[in-house]
This record gives structure tokens, C-alpha cells and sequence, in this order.
């Protein structure tokens, strides 16, 4: 009974490790390897801006495709929690996409300035929407045709539904998604390519589902029997290694996002206290 009890709390313990917030990875350090990262759709955010902004280019469109389906979701996020309607949000945003994102101005201000990307597209959606509203404003002042509409009356911000977000909380929690969603494929590719496909299942039931969608943990056990595993000390090391991985590579996602001489750490750390997690 003393060997059981034994084994239990080393468990026990275990399992309150393992499921450490995604924060407390961050202190992983970084291991100088190689991580193969293919230009397609893991080049670095100025890289694939650079290479948009070359007409030249034979993957420009491809660029500019990877991009705005990067960043669609957090600029529409914005929009909407502004209080738009859903058809205006995405008129909006498909607006912003079409003459500020993909227009020349901002991706030649963005590779010039080489700041951080997410505070630059936040800046500039929030200067999108001002425009808007000031265009808005004026049409409904000087019709072309008719009388003056009500001046209270605000067209597309009616009969929408309510949230507690504000508008950067909905941006960065989108961006967030993005990273993580875009960095849980790359760490997946990468450790099935190194034949780690069981490091990539126990990371995936131990940390990664029940953080994403609430699913409750695999038991060590369980996961030990179905990988042939040595019990839980094997089960916690493949997990370690996992976990590495994806702290690693999300840590070189964020730092494509910024200047050469930021700590990506420190984004990812105001990216949580911004959204109080």
C-alpha cells in the first residue's frame, strides 16, 4: 500500500507540472538547432512583407495571400467590437485589406520602420475606422440627394449584438489564436518529421486540447500503454520535449512580429496581462 500511495502522489505531482500555463514555458530557454521553417508559410512576417511588396517576385501573391489570411481574423475581431454589424464588419475589413494592409503605404511603413507589427495594424485599423466614421459623418450631413439624415443616426452600428470585449481585446485574443493555432502546426510537422509522433500525441491530450477546447487530460497511464512506454517518467520526458518545441517555436513566430532587438518574451507577456490572464 506504501509503494501505491508512493506512485500516486509522484502522479499527483506530476500532473499540476505538466499543466503549467502556457506563460511559465516561456522560460524554457532556447536551444541553438536547426528548425527547418519552409518559405512558404513559415518565412518571417518582414520577410513575406518584403517579398508582397516585390511586384518582381514570382510568390508575391502567395505572400500576400499567407498574410492576409495571417491577420484577417484579428482585424476583423477589431471592427466588430467596435459595434459594427457582422456584413459591415466584414465589408470593413475586407476594405482595410484591399487599400491599407495590402496597399503599398502600410507594408512599406511596416518593412521601413521594422517596429512591432501587431502595434502598427492595431494603430492603423483604429485610424481606418475613424476615417470611416468621419466619411460617414460628412455623407450624412451633405446628402447628395434628399434631406439630411438624422445626425444621431449611425448606419451599421444598429441591432448588433453586445460584448464586454474591447476592441484591442478582441484584436489580441485573435492574434494570440492565430500564434498558437499557426505554432501548434508547425511544432506537429516538425516532430512528426523527426519520427516523435508520440511526443506530439501526448503533448496534444495533455496540454494542448484541454488549453484550446476544455477536454479533460489523458491519464499518464493510458498514454504510457498506448505508445509502449516505460510508465510515467517516459511519458514526462516526450512531454518535456514537446512542450520545448512549441515553446521555441512560438517564441520565433512572435520575434518575426518584431524589431531584431526585442525580447519576443516580453510581447507574448503583454499580450496575456493586456487580455488579464
Amino acid at each position: 500500500m506504501a509503494e501505491k500511495h508512493s506512485i500516486s502522489n509522484t502522479d499527483s505531482s506530476q500532473e499540476r507540472s505538466d499543466e503549467r500555463s502556457l506563460k511559465d514555458w516561456l522560460e524554457v530557454p532556447e536551444e541553438a538547432e536547426d528548425q527547418s521553417r519552409t518559405p512558404s508559410t513559415t518565412a518571417t512576417c518582414w520577410t513575406m512583407i518584403g517579398d508582397a511588396l516585390n511586384e518582381t517576385s514570382p510568390t508575391t501573391s502567395a505572400s500576400r495571400e499567407e498574410l492576409t489570411r495571417r491577420y484577417w481574423p484579428a482585424i476583423f475581431a477589431f471592427i466588430r467590437a467596435s459595434g459594427r454589424s457582422v456584413t459591415l464588419s466584414e465589408d470593413l475589413t475586407q476594405g482595410f485589406i484591399c487599400d491599407v494592409f495590402l496597399g503599398r503605404n502600410l507594408l512599406s511603413k511596416a518593412e521601413e520602420a521594422r517596429g512591432r507589427f501587431r502595434s502598427l495594424l492595431l494603430s492603423s485599423v483604429r485610424n481606418y475606422l475613424a476615417d470611416d466614421y468621419r466619411k460617414q459623418t460628412a455623407q450624412r450631413r451633405a446628402p447628395k440627394n434628399g434631406p439630411p439624415g438624422s445626425l444621431d443616426a449611425n448606419p451599421g452600428l444598429d441591432a448588433v449584438d453586445k460584448t464586454s470585449l474591447s476592441p484591442e481585446s478582441a484584436f489580441n485574443i485573435r492574434w494570440i489564436d492565430e500564434l498558437i493555432l499557426r505554432t501548434s502546426e508547425e511544432t506537429k510537422s516538425a516532430l512528426l518529421e523527426n519520427g516523435q509522433g508520440a511526443h506530439w500525441d501526448i503533448f496534444k491530450h495533455r496540454v494542448l486540447d484541454p488549453c484550446l477546447v476544455g477536454a479533460t487530460p489523458v491519464p499518464h497511464d493510458e498514454l504510457s500503454a498506448k505508445w509502449g512506454l516505460s510508465g510515467l517518467p517516459q511519458v514526462s520526458n516526450f512531454l518535456v520535449t514537446a512542450k520545448r518545441r512549441f515553446a521555441q517555436t512560438l517564441l520565433l513566430n512572435v520575434r518575426e512580429t518584431l524589431p531584431d532587438d526585442q525580447d519576443p518574451s516580453l510581447e507574448l507577456r503583454e499580450l496575456f496581462k493586456a487580455l488579464g490572464q
